[in-house]
């Protein structure tokens, strides 16, 4: 169980409440949030913290939490119907048809943000609106603020929360060392900035070796141009490192570093290969990052090549055949909740069914759409962004698992423009044989099933929960199925999750997934069998349900009380039978 409503629990409604208990056995940065429709956008997320000693860090003075938030005037539910409606073009409002809102592009010509960036929050705070028109601030609202002593080393626990936009993080002329990513530690490596998208965390420290003064700590989007190729600046979420001694309640005037050719800038988790030569950013991908403690990767066993399970997973916008608008969806499916949790009920009466008839191969369809993997196998899932949806006009999406952490193997990306950098085809290592949605796809070189595809990072590769798949590529993931059980598995976009862009995973057989606590809550459709329903009438009392024993015991009596009363009656019967022959013959007569 981890708290998924209508997948391992039932939501949890208004003046209930539900008490979690855990071995804290996953120590880092994690956190807490709802997914039922738009809640977790709306404030209901916070941090959880597993604190664990770590020896080859350097002495850290102190822990900053920084939760980064993208905030919209109106409600969450609100900005999803603009999406849903295909009215996101209004988003400056619905009496406005002189200015259109169009999606922004990141540094590879692909979309990012289907509506407007309005504020970014730092820890709940900011103070910036970017409507239409120049951008309105009021210097008086307090932003975050660190303390810092010179000299000193901090680390800084990363969470995005946001609802949309991947956000850029850097400190102004302060060099990151990143050192875990999703609670898991990696080897330290050095950076300027890294991205983060919405679910991810990211752990770095600084040394506080700069002169004494104010410093700008920034998380800007990723836009660079409008649809039509003119430059726009990013927006931001920005924050404060206060070094102990410098004037106070002064913002800061520092700037962030120049890149160079000669002093270039190291981006962490961009989700597309690398910026434009001109920029002087150097990216280090995700599946780059190297696992601070030895792994031993799980691999395809020739032996038993029955452990072994492959699945590809297409998490795209896929066209639906009503209108042919393009819908968040997962294989061309778009996702429907369970009406009962499967993890409680087991008997899947909650489940939407996928019907062949309707969702097989290139068709678009709306159900429970879920996989079955085998406890105790390898699984490696290609996770790719590809079809109709998945080309320029696409969005790299962060796609969340539940129930495992994951080593990250490698990640494909398309085929850029040699100039521009921009998006401009596919990968081809995915087969998607001329199909426009390219659903459940695989290698188009056949030697790379059973994880032989060259390249894979199985030395000592992070291990994550959340990762960003790219527009028109993939990411390779890999885990051995060790936790039975049901599975969310989700793009981490609100906006897309709850359109539909989820699915499960089935792990086990029922026999081998835990069972529920006593009493624990249900939820959605009843089904009962008359058999149950006679026991029920015979157990049942004022003070509720009885025991099987007790039912059982009642039985026993019941029977017992039934065989001695017939007996009885069948020596009365005998004693007595030419008495009742005459009574019996002389009321014939009297008929």
């Amino acid at each position: 169980m981890d708290g998924v409503g209508s997948v391992s629990q039932c939501p949890i409604n208004p003046g209930e409440s539900f008490t979690y208990r855990f071995n804290a056995s996953e120590g880092g940065t994690h956190w807490w949030h709802a997914h039922s429709g738009t809640f977790r956008t709306d404030g209901l997320y916070g941090a959880l913290i597993v604190l664990e000693d770590d020896p080859d860090l350097p002495r850290i003075s102190r822990d900053f939490l920084v939760l980064l938030q993208d905030w919209q005037r109106e409600d969450s539910l609100d900005t999803y119907l603009r999406v849903e409606w295909e009215a996101s073009r209004f988003s400056y409002g619905y009496d406005n048809y002189s200015e259109c809102y169009y999606n922004k592009r990141q540094a590879d010509g692909t979309e990012i943000g289907p509506v407007p960036f309005v504020s970014g929050l730092i820890n709940g705070k900011g103070r910036r609106f970017y409507d239409v028109g120049p951008e309105a601030e009021d210097p008086n609202v307090p932003l975050e603020l660190f303390e810092v002593r010179r000299g000193d080393t901090y680390r800084f626990r990363v969470i995005s929360a946001a609802m949309i936009y991947a956000y850029r993080l850097s400190i102004d002329r302060h060099e990151l060392t990143m050192i875990a990513t999703d609670g898991n530690r990696i080897s330290g490596q050095g950076a300027e900035s890294f991205i983060i998208n919405t679910g991810e965390r990211y752990d770095f420290y600084i040394t506080a070796n700069q002169r004494v003064d104010n410093y700008w700590i920034r998380a800007e989007t990723l836009e660079e141009t409008d649809i039509y190729g003119t430059t726009v600046l990013p927006h931001s979420a920005k924050a404060i490192l206060h070094y102990q001694g410098a004037q106070a309640n002064q913002d800061p005037r520092t700037s962030r570093r120049t890149c160079t050719n000669a002093s270039k800038c190291t981006v962490v988790n961009c989700p597309f290969r690398n910026y434009t030569s001109a920029n002087f950013m150097q990216c280090v991908n995700v599946h780059q990052l190297s696992s601070a403690q030895p792994q031993t990767v799980p691999q395809f066993d020739s032996d038993e090549p029955e452990k072994w399970e492959e699945h590809f997973i297409n998490f795209h916008f896929a066209a639906n055949d009503l209108n042919g608008a393009q819908r968040s969806s997962v294989n061309g499916h778009r996702f429907v909740p369970p009406t009962a949790p499967p993890a409680v009920d087991r008997k899947g009466v909650g489940i939407t069914p996928c019907l062949d008839s309707e969702c097989g191969g290139e068709k678009f369809c709306e159900c429970t759409y879920h996989i079955n993997i085998t406890y105790g196998n390898v699984v490696q899932l290609v996770l790719y962004n590809m079809g109709a949806g998945g080309s320029i006009n696409g969005t790299a999406h962060p796609v969340h698992i539940h129930g495992h952490h994951f080593y990250v193997l490698d990640m494909g990306f398309p085929e850029y423009d040699n100039g521009s950098g921009t998006f401009v085809a596919h990968n081809a290592d995915i087969d998607c044989a001329g199909f426009k949605n390219c659903n459940a796809r695989g290698w188009v070189d056949h030697l790379w099933k059973n994880g032989g595809k060259p390249g894979l990072n199985t030395a000592n590769p992070p291990l994550k929960d959340t990762v960003i798949v790219p527009v028109g590529g993939y990411v390779v993931l890999r885990f051995r199925a060790d936790n039975p059980g049901w599975w969310f598995m989700h793009c981490h976009i609100e906006i897309h999750q709850v359109e539909g862009m989820a699915m499960m995973i089935r792990e086990g057989t029922e026999g081998q997934m835990n069972r529920p606590p006593p009493n624990f809550p249900t939820c959605g459709t009843f089904d009962w069998s008359s058999q149950e329903f006679k026991r029920a009438e015979k157990g049942y009392g004022p003070s509720g349900w009885t025991s099987d024993q007790r039912t059982k015991f009642g039985y026993g009596i019941g029977a017992g009380i039934g065989i001695c009363f017939f007996i009885a009656l069948a020596v009365l019967a005998c004693v007595y039978r030419e008495k009742i022959k005459s009574f019996c013959c002389s009321a014939y007569e009297r008929v």
